[in-house]
């Protein structure tokens, strides 16, 4: 017998609501669709420069402009979390979607997939007229195609899922996998398993990005500043496309993009920073869009390295006030984090126990009572062993938050004796060497929930073989709970696994979670069809212009 999947929601829905407000401020101003940017900041893109003297209304078509501090290294959907772009930019989709109530529901495909009693093989049901942009048929082979490339190529695919045979016979795609896969619907909606034309030209994914069934095709990537542009798919096979083009400018400077918004260089800017937002509030040029999302702000410590001693590293966290970080430094714009799940949702956060509560008094202690102490004079402590104690916490400004909390950080355990050398690098360099584990300490923000469900996050950064395990960490009874995670099916049975294995992260000490971000698009009023959400990668669609 043959169940039909039903849409599978969150408990991070309860608080949606309040956000899905959506856009909070409308007006009826707002600035020509003439517009560029001055990269700036942090990539000091010259292509920027290009896109400011364009002119929209000469080449005949409607033109938006988007600021961002988060990009992609390359346009290959199957490197690291590019995939993410190819949705983002609007060339790429996927076969589900994650819903705004973080449920999951077709996308390339109906809603009528269904799993057998074991959980081991689904079928679903390709969307009729589907189209790649050069016009080839997205068919159920042709799903199959893309789900088994990117299997072979992608490094991150392990953490999803193992198929052991796909089968396609006209719009019927059936998958069956090596294990019970209770959720494979949400796992098909993370950007990884874009779909992508596998039979047109895949040699130079980076930079020309793939041909996928998005509103838009990709016109031009500088991988140096990486400015990207696309435009408008012309056979769009759900409708008509409102915009002739987007131009997706990149800088992590904030000052750069909340001025650039400001100024008329951007139409909508991407994430403004919490101590700017203000500015565009209670403002009828401007429109708001806000949603809390299912990130958390993490602060990885390598076991690999100094914070291999778990004293070390509980003295860390307990130094660190995040209750007042949040409240003073964060205008009360971000809700302080004790769980890896945020506050949001009912993973626990107000039922577990964090062994490692702010207590500035206790950090000192342990830290005499391990024999860390300061030989040299110079105001900060050696190790027990007498070796220098200087670590290094990498970030990126991208995220605006994350500024904040390493600064706090490094300022609250200088307080104690511990030296923090904040160092600040692109994204894609924070990336790397959170894949490589070079690093002391490294703040990232990231969405836990980016299948509507924590699982594959989980697995991709605390189990033992994880693809971004590489700080050294492994625990057999935390493997062991997720390997139940994993074939459980029933939703009140996975939370409580979930809200297991969370409370072995916290007895461990095993990462900070400083925060749980609020995400927001700032746009011009005269900018509809831009969308902030949950899934954080549904920016742009069909129906995006300006007017």
């Amino acid at each position: 017998m043959r169940r039909t999947m039903r849409r599978m929601k969150t408990s991070l829905a309860i608080i949606l609501g309040i956000f899905l407000m959506g856009s909070a401020l409308s007006g009826c101003g707002g600035g020509s669709s003439d517009t560029g940017s001055d990269a700036g900041g942090g990539t000091g893109s010259p292509s920027a420069e290009a896109a400011k003297g364009d002119d929209t209304e000469n080449s005949g078509g409607r033109r938006l402009v988007i600021g961002t501090g988060q990009t992609c290294g390359t346009l290959d959907p199957m490197e690291a979390y590019d995939g993410w772009y190819a949705v983002r930019f609007g060339f790429g989709q996927t076969l589900t979607k994650m819903n705004e109530d973080l449920s999951i529901s077709g996308w390339l495909v109906k809603d009528d997939y269904a799993a057998t009693d074991d959980n081991k093989t689904w079928t679903f049901t390709l969307r009729d007229g589907v189209a790649f942009s050069n016009g080839h048929v997205c068919d159920a082979a042709a799903a199959k195609a893309a789900i088994e490339y990117i299997c072979e190529n992608a490094k991150r695919s392990a953490d999803y899922f193992t198929p052991v045979s796909i089968e396609a016979d006209g719009q019927t795609l059936t998958i069956t996998c090596e294990e019970a896969e209770p959720i494979l619907p949400n796992k098909l909606a993370d950007p990884l398993f874009t779909m992508i034309d596998t039979s047109a030209d895949m040699s130079d994914l980076a930079n020309k990005g793939p041909v996928g069934t998005g509103p838009f095709v990709v016109k031009s990537f500088d991988s140096a500043t990486k400015e990207c542009v696309v435009e408008k798919n012309e056979d769009y096979w759900a409708g008509d496309v409102k915009l002739d083009e987007i131009d997706f400018i990149y800088t992590e400077d904030q000052t750069t993009l909340t001025m650039g918004l400001q100024n008329g260089d951007f139409d909508a800017v991407y994430n403004i920073s919490m101590t700017d937002i203000g500015l565009f509030e209670d403002n009828a040029d401007y429109n708001i869009s806000r949603t809390a999302s299912g990130r958390t702000t993490h602060g990885f410590m390598n076991q690999n390295r100094l914070l291999k001693d778990e004293i070390l590293r509980r003295a860390i966290l307990q130094v660190i006030d995040r209750e007042a970080i949040c409240e003073h430094q964060l205008n009360g714009q971000y809700v302080a984090g004790k769980t890896l799940l945020t506050s949001a949702s009912d993973y626990g956060y107000d039922e577990l126990t964090d062994p490692n509560t702010f207590d500035k008094e206790n950090a000192e202690k342990l830290l005499d009572d391990a024999g860390y102490e300061d030989k040299d004079g110079d105001g900060f402590r050696e190790t027990p062993d007498g070796e220098t104690l200087d670590l290094e916490f990498l970030y990126y400004t991208g995220r605006p938050e994350q500024q904040v909390m390493v600064e706090a950080t490094q300022a609250a355990c200088q307080e104690i004796g511990i030296k923090i050398t904040p160092s600040v690098q692109d994204t894609q360099t924070v990336v790397d060497r959170l894949s490589a584990g070079e690093y002391d300490m490294l703040c990232m923000s990231i969405n836990v929930l980016n299948c509507a469900d924590p699982e594959n996050h989980m697995n991709t950064y605390f189990k033992s073989d994880g693809s971004n395990n590489a700080y050294g960490w492994k625990n057999k009874e935390f493997d062991s709970v997720m390997d139940t995670l994993h074939v459980t099916a029933d939703p009140n049975e996975r939370t409580e696994l979930v809200k297991e294995a969370e409370q072995i992260l916290l007895d461990e000490t095993v990462c900070i979670y400083f925060c749980y971000p609020v995400m927001n698009f700032v746009m011009k009023s005269n900018v509809s069809g831009i969308t902030s959400t949950p899934a954080d990668y549904y920016w742009v669609n069909e129906d995006t212009v300006i007017q």
